[in-house]
């Protein structure tokens, strides 16, 4: 779950680590008064779950009250990544020396990484980057090492072990899976001020974190997700026509990238879960069958503690209530295979031998309806 810019500098702030002043904004007239409350020159800057904000006009710098309205007003009219912008940071605007970068990522292998460079991303020079016991933490000297590499005077070093000291706390307490400060901003008077944050937080460790899965915010994810998501599935979008249905992660980036190696784009990643029963899987192939972009779907079941018959029950309750107007085609294996297998001989779907096969002929399908 990614965390908007306002909502991170808040959890920044609440552990002494100093962001520029200001407040967020619903409409421009907010805009307007929150500048004047700040007094002098701010920046307004939309707050959207999106890349790319300062390229497509979501950043501007305002003199004066008047000029943060109007600037708000032209943000709100924005789209940025295909999502609409409703709301705005208005910030006091902070005098910059230079521009660096900050952030602890946790790595695929397990390992969390401290990141350093002295300029904002995206980079020159390669950053500076550590590997952070989980035994000791992150330690003071360490940090204190890469301002010295860094160049830093004395006071900007401090605050720099501070900054970092603050956000392997942060990490290990909200159970973040990256937090980056792009940048970290000196000033004049050698103090580190984040001019912006990005938090990204593990969405299967929110059930410890009820304060922060409340932060949610509900456009980052399309109507289809939020559905998904009722229905304890994973669903993730993607842009090409052959959808998939599957239970386990590694299944579902499997079934994708036989569907790509088969010459063929993959619509979506969409994971039923272990021990997944009828309705479940019923409401993941109706999700399936009321996307218009899709020319055919894969179904790729390997059952273990996921029965092949409670599957293809599932299926076949969907099929008969939306109707399948695409060619399905579907392997089963494991648990109860028969089973499933006999329940979906009269159904209008064809039974494959394995996932490639599925895929082979899903892309075939899909390049007729072209």
């Amino acid at each position: 779950m990614r965390l908007h810019e306002y909502q991170g500098k808040r959890i920044l702030r609440e552990r002494g680590i100093g962001t520029p002043e200001g407040g967020v904004a619903y409409t421009p007239d907010e805009a307007r008064q929150v500048a004047a409350e700040l007094g002098g020159r701010v920046v307004v800057k939309a707050q959207v779950l999106a890349p790319g904000r300062g390229r497509a006009g979501g950043i501007r710098v305002a003199e004066d009250p008047g000029a943060a309205e109007l600037a708000a007003q032209e943000i709100m009219g924005l789209s940025i990544g295909g999502l609409p912008v409703r709301r705005v940071l208005v910030e006091r605007a902070i005098d910059i020396r230079r521009q660096m970068y900050m952030g602890l990522a946790l790595q695929p292998t397990g390992e969390v990484q401290f990141t350093v460079a002295a300029e904002a991303a995206p980079f020159t020079e390669p950053p500076r980057t550590i590997a952070v016991d989980y035994g000791t933490g992150l330690l003071p000297f360490q940090v204190r090492e890469l301002a010295w590499v860094l160049g830093l005077p004395r006071r900007a070093a401090e605050g720099m072990v501070h900054i970092g000291l603050g956000l392997w706390r942060l990490a290990l307490a909200s159970e973040a899976l990256r937090v980056e400060l792009n940048p970290l901003a000196l000033t004049p008077a050698e103090e580190l001020v984040v001019v912006d944050a990005k938090i990204t937080l593990d969405d299967n460790a929110l059930y410890r974190h009820s304060e922060l899965a409340d932060l949610r915010d509900a456009e980052e994810l399309g109507a289809t997700e939020m559905e998904a998501r009722r229905y304890g599935l994973s669903y993730v979008a993607l842009d090409g026509n052959i959808g998939s249905l599957v239970n386990g992660a590694g299944l579902a980036m499997a079934v994708s990238d036989v569907i790509e190696l088969s010459g063929g784009r993959s619509a979506n990643i969409l994971d039923i879960g272990g021990g997944a029963r009828s309705q479940r899987v019923a409401a993941a192939m109706d999700i399936l069958l009321r996307d218009r972009r899709l020319r055919s779907i894969v179904v790729g079941i390997y059952g273990g503690i996921t029965r092949c018959d409670e599957v293809a029950t599932g299926l076949l309750a969907a099929i008969e209530s939306r109707g399948a107007e695409v060619p399905i085609f579907v392997r089963l294996t494991g648990t109860n295979e028969q089973e499933g297998r006999q329940a979906l001989a009269e159904a209008p779907v064809e039974l494959v031998p394995s996932l490639l096969e599925g895929a082979r002929r899903a892309v075939a399908a899909a390049e007729v309806a072209q």
